[in-house]
């Protein structure tokens, strides 16, 4: 079990049960407690959300409900549940601006979007399902094979069927980015001042935390330099995160992904001081 200290909250959207199958898993593999978003009508009290929701009609079942009642300062972690393959790319990139009419800009972050495989039983679909599905195969049934789009292809090929595409190890990389965002030495990424002025482009913190960077490094840190997407995730890092921190160019240099790994991290004075005022640093690495 990876246990996590956030606040945070499994939400599903299930169609089928395939979307509801992975909430349960993920939730016994992170110890998050997982509900039915229609069973759950506040969520200001919890940092994240992770929604698990079936494609349904371009959109994810019960996605549009659930980001109108969470706020900018909160982060959603999203994964889609259909039978088309995560793989086809021209399908994902049509649905992914779909998405971003459902999904508040502030809350929309690709890194943070994943796509899982579904089921289908059409002897336990709903009527109202049912017919759908009948008036798709029908109009994909007369479609030239070239001008079939992806999720026409897997009507096609499931039409009438019991079809289980459900992998719970596809969860994987969704359980690994919610981790990325611990940095090495155990600091939230997600609190940083660098990482929120990338994520909202918002130039007047840029200004204010290369100054104060600045001054405590005693080092010539541009606003330029303040563009980071995290210390553990790909892309952008801060000059100071890249070049300047001691405690990443130690446990890169030995070959450890945090100061967790590390055996002499209880006596190292480079972490040590992140943890004397930072004593949660400690504790989110040892979640982990």
């Amino acid at each position: 079990v990876v246990k996590f200290t956030f606040m945070d909250i499994i939400l599903y959207g299930s169609l089928h049960g395939a979307a509801k199958r992975y909430a349960e898993h993920l939730a016994k593999v992170t110890g998050i407690k997982a509900f039915d978003y229609k069973d759950v009508k506040d969520l200001g009290q919890y940092d994240r959300v992770i929604y698990l929701g079936a494609i349904y009609a371009h959109g994810v079942t019960g996605l549009k409900k659930t980001v109108a009642r969470m706020s900018p300062n909160q982060e959603l972690f999203l994964a889609t549940v259909g039978m088309v393959d995560p793989e086809d790319k021209a399908f994902f990139d049509a649905f992914k601006e779909s998405l971003k009419k459902q999904i508040p800009p502030q809350l929309y972050d690709e890194k943070k979007i994943f796509h899982l495989r579904g089921a289908i039983d059409y002897d336990q679909l709903e009527l109202k399902y049912r017919i759908l599905m009948k008036m798709m195969y029908s109009q994909a049934s007369k479609m030239p094979e070239d001008q079939l789009t992806a999720e026409f292809k897997a009507v096609l090929a499931t039409y009438g069927q019991k079809v289980d595409c459900v992998n719970l190890d596809s969860l994987n990389p969704l359980i690994h980015a919610m981790k990325r965002m611990i940095a090495i030495c155990g600091l939230d990424c997600e609190k940083c001042d660098a990482y929120i002025a990338t994520k909202n482009d918002d130039q007047a913190l840029r200004e204010k935390t290369a100054k104060l960077w600045a001054e405590l490094n005693n080092a010539p840190i541009l606003p330029e330099h303040i563009n980071c997407d995290g210390c553990r995730m790909n892309g952008r890092k801060t000059v100071f995160c890249d070049r300047l921190c001691p405690v990443r160019q130690c446990a890169l240099s030995k070959g450890f992904e945090t100061c967790g790994a590390c055996p002499e991290k209880d006596t190292c004075p480079k972490v040590g001081a992140i943890w004397q005022n930072n004593p949660q640093a400690k504790n989110n690495l040892e979640s982990i």
